[in-house]
């Protein structure tokens, strides 16, 4: 379990500030959402001990960086946005430099990861030489190099393909049960049947903490979908479209509303990123950035 009081941090050179007043983030998988500039990476930062807060205090169950910084950094897994990774490295001797740093020796579990991540075939070859998305596998892997029992991880779909980002999303819930695993994340529809909580931020604030379910209760908008045609659909707030496609002349339009746009609308369940929209535009603070 993590826990923050009162973590106050400021950005050099800039007039941001990140403040969590008070925060508990228990086992399982947690997303971090909110507008670019928010503090999704200044807060993993925090989290990860890559930077420290100005004040306050961040406890690891309940051991603080202040006593126990070198066995909290053991017990951490980090993935930042961009990840620089020892390009003149081949793949299989980078991985067994970094689980020596973090004092872990045991090659089977090396060998696990690379099969976990797909990267056997790619073990003898020079990073500088991989594909991004191959890149991004052994940042993904170093992360769980030790079995830790915090994980952080800045976007880490990027530079996956479709059946790559899938499959880690399947081995990151797969193995979050006993571990504190905390994402950030554009993508919320595709972590929407493996996440258990979800975290808003803006301008280094939380707006909203709690679970998937919770995520989408009482809003102040719902959720429509109906089929119309082309010309119909002209006469509608464009602002107010979620999501249309094509369907025989017609047109099959998700909308955003208080009231369906027409008879032929149907109250549907709002997705996470649904879920995101509707928060945003009820905010006073963020009405005009969506």
């Amino acid at each position: 379990m993590l826990e923050l009081q009162r973590v106050i941090w400021r950005s050099a050179g800039s007039d941001f500030r990140l403040f969590i007043p008070r925060l508990t983030v228990k086992s399982g998988i947690t997303l971090i959402v909110g507008r670019n500039g928010a503090g999704k990476s200044s807060l993993l930062k925090l989290m990860a001990t890559a930077q420290f807060p100005l004040e306050g205090d961040i406890r690891y169950d309940g051991m603080t960086t202040s006593r126990d910084l070198a066995v909290i950094r053991s017990s951490i897994g980090f993935v930042p946005t961009g990840a620089e990774l020892y390009e003149e490295m081949k793949a299989a001797k980078l991985l067994r430099y970094l689980a020596e740093l973090k004092g872990n020796t045991n090659p089977a579990q090396l060998d696990q990861l690379m099969d976990s991540f797909h990267l056997a075939p790619y073990k003898n070859d020079k990073i500088k030489s991989l594909a991004q998305g191959v890149r991004q596998r052994i940042a993904l892997a170093q992360a769980w190099i030790g079995s830790p029992s915090f994980l952080f991880m800045d976007e880490p779909l990027n530079a996956l393909d479709s059946l790559e980002r899938l499959h880690f999303i399947r081995y990151v819930a797969a193995n979050a049960r006993n571990r504190t695993v905390v994402i950030s994340t554009h993508e919320l529809n595709e972590w929407e049947a493996w996440a258990d909580r979800i975290l808003w931020l803006d301008e280094g604030r939380p707006l909203f903490h709690g679970t998937i379910a919770e995520w989408g209760e009482d809003l102040p908008l719902s959720v429509w979908e109906g089929r119309i045609d082309i010309k119909d659909y002209h006469h509608l707030n464009p602002e107010h479209v979620l999501h249309v496609r094509e369907d025989n002349l017609a047109y099959v339009v998700r909308y955003l509303g208080s009231e369906p746009p027409g008879s032929q609308f149907i109250r549907q369940s709002p997705t996470l990123e649904d879920a995101y929209f509707i928060r945003c535009r009820s905010h006073p603070t963020l009405l005009n950035s969506i």
